[in-house]
This record gives structure tokens, C-alpha cells and sequence, in this order.
């Protein structure tokens, strides 16, 4: 009798661990957002209001309500289960392991029909598409770039323009610095020249 009893509990326990790793199997598996609000949807909503509604800092309400959505989500296991033994589903998991459905789905006035999931797989692909393309299109600009910087460089024209005037614009420099103001007013003044001699010797003979 004792080794019954034993068994029994081993048992027990074994079903009870089962049932926890699947509840949270399928609870991570499950869709998170449904316009139908299939699954364990609802009984996450209500957790959530719940503990909103619970004082900063307590800790016997939280574990209430989440005690509570335990239950909750087990009644949602037990009736995918009772569903299936009775043949209205054709799994057991088809209550809150579904193809998640928007409100354009359901939308009597603008039906739609297509498919949410095939069209989101299709949407991320067409977004990764594009960002491929993108990055292309950056590598591509940024190789011109370097080439258009490359080509300037290697250019000995373009090196001896830069030198020329370079050097030009040093010797403008050093021959500004250099000058006076004695400098630059000799400078003003006219050059000496046979013709200018001449021509100064004629007005002195003339004055005299």
C-alpha cells in the first residue's frame, strides 16, 4: 500500500511539473496580439489591470492577481482540451496557438482578404530589402568619394598649381614685409634717364 502511495505521488508531481513547463511553453509561443482576443489575451489584459490598480510597495496583492491568472490560464488549456476530446477543434492547443488576426480581417464594411501573417512576413522582407539596398547605395557613395579624393591627389598638375601658388604667395609676403616707408617713397618718385636729364637740363638753362 505504501509503494502506492508513493507511486501516486511521484505521479502527481511528474503531471504537475509537465503542466507547468507546458503552460509556460505555450504561453511564450502564444500570440500576443489577436482582434478576436483568443488565447490567453484576456487573462493577460485583466493581470495587467489588476495590478495596476494595487498600492506602490505591496506584495500580497500582486501575487493575488497573478495566482489568478494562473487559473486563468490554466481554465484556457483545460478547454482548448475539452474542446478537442469532444471534436470541436482539431488540436488541443488550437484555442491559444492560432494565426493572430488584425481588425481589417474582421471589418464587415472593407473586407480583407488576404492574410496578416503572410502579408507582415512579406512586409519584413520588403523592409530588409530596402535597408540592403541602402547600405549598398552608402558603400557606393563613399567609394566615390575616396576615389574622387584618391584621383585629386595623385594629379601632378593639380600639385604643381598648389606649389606655384604656394611659393607665389610666400614671395608676395616676404617682399610686402620688407618695405619701409622710405622705400615706398622713393619708390614714388620717377626713375632717372638720359631722356629725363636731358629734359631737366633744357628747363634749367631756360629759367637762368
Amino acid at each position: 500500500m505504501e509503494k502506492f502511495f508513493k507511486l501516486l505521488y511521484y505521479y502527481g508531481l511528474g503531471i504537475f511539473v509537465f503542466f507547468v513547463v507546458y503552460l509556460v511553453t505555450v504561453m511564450f509561443m502564444s500570440p500576443r496580439q489577436d482582434a478576436l482576443k483568443r488565447g490567453f489575451i484576456p487573462c493577460t489584459e485583466q493581470l495587467v489591470n489588476d495590478i495596476s490598480e494595487c498600492k506602490r510597495g505591496s506584495i500580497s496583492c500582486p501575487l493575488k492577481h497573478l495566482l489568478t491568472d494562473i487559473k486563468c490560464n490554466t481554465v484556457v488549456v483545460l478547454d482548448g482540451f475539452g474542446a478537442w476530446v469532444k471534436g470541436k477543434q482539431s488540436s488541443p492547443w488550437e484555442t491559444y496557438l492560432f494565426t493572430p488576426v488584425t481588425e481589417a480581417e474582421i471589418d464587415d464594411l472593407n473586407p480583407y482578404e488576404g492574410n496578416s501573417y503572410d502579408d507582415m512576413q512579406e512586409l519584413e522582407e520588403q523592409r530588409a530589402f530596402i535597408e540592403q539596398k541602402q547600405q549598398e547605395l552608402d558603400a557606393a557613395k563613399n567609394r566615390s568619394l575616396n576615389l574622387k579624393e584618391d584621383v585629386l591627389l595623385s594629379d601632378p598638375d593639380k600639385d604643381e598649381e598648389r606649389e606655384y601658388i604656394f611659393k607665389e604667395d610666400t614671395l608676395i609676403e616676404g617682399e610686402l614685409g620688407n618695405i619701409d616707408d622710405e622705400t615706398y617713397i622713393g619708390d614714388m618718385e620717377p626713375q632717372k634717364t638720359p631722356e629725363n636729364e636731358q629734359k631737366e637740363e633744357k628747363e634749367n638753362n631756360e629759367k637762368k
